[in-house]
């Protein structure tokens, strides 16, 4: 239990869809590690008792729940920009709900944008579980275009570009989404790699290395078509 006297300057970006059991798990993690804490669940439509969950849960962070279920446009790309732009506080955080995101990393990535950093980058140093050869093959080729494409775009860059584990100046996000929301791919699901392919100033970024967990809890949201919204976008 760190930071809790800035804590309240933090929120935590959480998009959802049918996560009830692993929003059981996560939240009192949180409500312990980071207490003051702002928490948005951003919800694409759950069919479960996520939003009874979150707004039934009680403890020392402030959870609000944010539903999208009626919304013209779905996805866990503009699950995400709809929280940051309802997001209040200076930083934010997004992470996943099924902790594949260590929550325990919560405290260092806080420090890195304390410290003045604009992006705080959680780097993947290892995967854990047995990962499909065909998902990793997907993987590695989105990684060596993205990078490509950020390249010769002359961008920003970190290691991992395809994060979704992430944080950053609420402010700074807030502008790209309101000048160039068009830009985004919405119906997508890599949020970082938009941002760093659309944002032209120089960016101070901080790396935090973690170990991606294997999911216990709920199904992946990774599809064909969620892939392909992403391979539209590099170029």
């Amino acid at each position: 239990m760190r930071l809790n006297d800035t804590n309240s300057d933090f929120t935590i970006v959480i998009p959802t869809l049918n996560e009830e059991e692993a929003l059981k798990k996560l939240l009192p993690i949180l409500d312990n590690i980071i207490p003051g804490a702002n928490v948005i669940i951003t919800d694409d439509g759950s069919k479960d008792r996520t939003k009874e969950v979150c707004e039934k849960f009680q403890g020392r962070i402030s959870v609000v729940f944010l539903d999208r279920t009626k919304e013209k446009i779905h996805g866990l790309t503009i699950s995400v920009l709809d929280a940051i732009k309802n997001t209040d506080t200076k930083y934010f955080i997004v992470m996943d709900a099924d902790l594949q995101h260590p929550p325990e990393k919560l405290p260092e990535m806080m420090e890195k944008l304390l410290e003045g950093y604009d992006l705080v980058v959680g780097k993947r140093i290892k995967v854990e579980g047995d990962w499909p050869f065909s998902r990793r093959i997907i993987s590695w080729t989105a990684t060596f275009l993205g990078k490509l494409s950020l390249l010769l775009r002359g961008r920003n860059r970190c290691k991992d570009i395809m994060s979704g584990f992430f944080g950053g100046k609420t402010n700074i996000f807030k502008k790209e989404i309101s000048q160039n929301f068009d830009k985004f791919a919405l119906k997508g699901y890599k949020v970082l790699f938009d941002f760093l392919k659309i944002h032209k100033d120089k960016l101070k970024i901080a790396e935090v290395d973690y170990v991606f967990g294997t999911r216990e809890i709920g199904k992946s949201k990774i599809s064909k078509k969620v892939i392909w919204e992403f391979f539209k976008s590099l170029f």
